[in-house]
């Protein structure tokens, strides 16, 4: 929402849900195979544009906010932000990491932007390569050089440039294997073949030793921040609409498949669970005295309201 503070100065507030997200992964295999196996909870579900099933990158999702400025468009306003506020209750994703994927990091991207995406493709999106492809949102030339994807998302209008991207940010995430507990460091017990027999140890005559089967190959708790990057303009904000959108690329049960052997967990089942916390992106507005040449010239430029590849809902 957007609060008048006085007459000069404005609020603008774009918040996102907290969101859980669960991931299951059956012994032998080497991602979630069914949609079934990833579930999502809590109220940020109301805010879901697109949510990956099964396969690889289970657990991925974008969420999406449309702020609604329609009466700055009708009051002739504009506002350019003088400084930029992210709040989150957590610095990163509460959860659980059971016999999953260590070592791909998860990120997180935030996009604060004066014009769409062609949000009726990116709901349609059953892989993660176009999630991949948005890496590259928000600076002029780096739009995507995919045909396929590009073509997708780009259309005649083209992708947001820099002037359109208010505000970006990414994060990322990974787990530290020191905090948590794995067969190899000695804090889980390592799964052993045993002496059912008796007498095979020290060569002399002896009790059974029974076989130590661990379900447990890795017990990770929540992941650690590792880095956090901004970019975009902080141009000028006008009416009537901001689209915002919430990336997560996450892997943490997925794993590559390069054959059996290779990673001893996949032959255990895996569990994860992420609850994501809701964040709030605050901007604080002045009037920057624009003349009215200048508001209108900025006002084509930078609300461009043409969504790639063609309408949205």
């Amino acid at each position: 929402m957007a609060r008048i503070i006085d007459k000069n100065t404005r609020l603008i507030d774009v918040d996102f849900e907290r969101l859980t997200v669960s991931a299951s992964r059956l012994a032998g295999e080497f991602d979630p195979v069914a949609a079934s196996d990833v579930t999502y909870g809590l109220r940020g579900t109301g805010q879901l544009l697109n949510r990956t099933g099964g396969g690889a990158g289970a657990g991925s999702f974008i969420q999406y906010v449309r702020l609604d400025l329609d009466f700055m468009t009708r009051n002739n306003e504009i506002v350019l932000p003088t400084e930029v506020s992210v709040q989150r209750t957590s610095p990163v994703p509460t959860g659980f990491n059971n016999n999953g994927n260590n070592f791909d990091q998860i990120e997180e991207y935030i996009f604060i932007l004066t014009r769409p995406l062609n949000n009726t493709e990116i709901a349609q999106f059953t892989s993660l390569l176009p999630y991949e492809q948005l890496r590259d949102l928000g600076l002029d030339g780096s739009c995507p050089t995919d045909s396929n994807v590009g073509a997708i998302l780009s259309g005649n209008a083209g992708w947001p440039t820099q002037a359109q991207t208010i505000y970006a940010e990414k994060r990322m995430y990974s787990y530290n294997e020191s905090l948590g507990a794995t067969q190899r460091n000695g804090q889980l017990i390592q799964a052993t073949v045993g002496d059912l027999a008796g007498g095979a140890v020290g060569g002399g005559a002896g009790p059974p030793i029974p076989a130590v089967v661990n379900p447990y190959n890795t017990l990770m708790g929540m992941p650690t921040l590792d880095s956090v990057i901004s970019w975009g303009s902080m141009g000028g904000i006008t009416g009537p609409n901001l689209h915002c959108y919430r990336m997560v690329i996450n892997r943490n049960q997925t794993f590559p498949a390069i054959g059996t052997g290779i990673f001893t967990n996949v032959d255990l089942t895996g569990t994860s669970s992420c609850t994501w916390p809701p964040v709030s992106v605050r901007f604080l507005c002045t009037d920057p005295g624009y003349s009215e040449g200048e508001y209108l010239t900025r006002l084509a430029n930078a609300m461009n309201n043409i969504a790639e590849g063609g309408p949205v809902a």
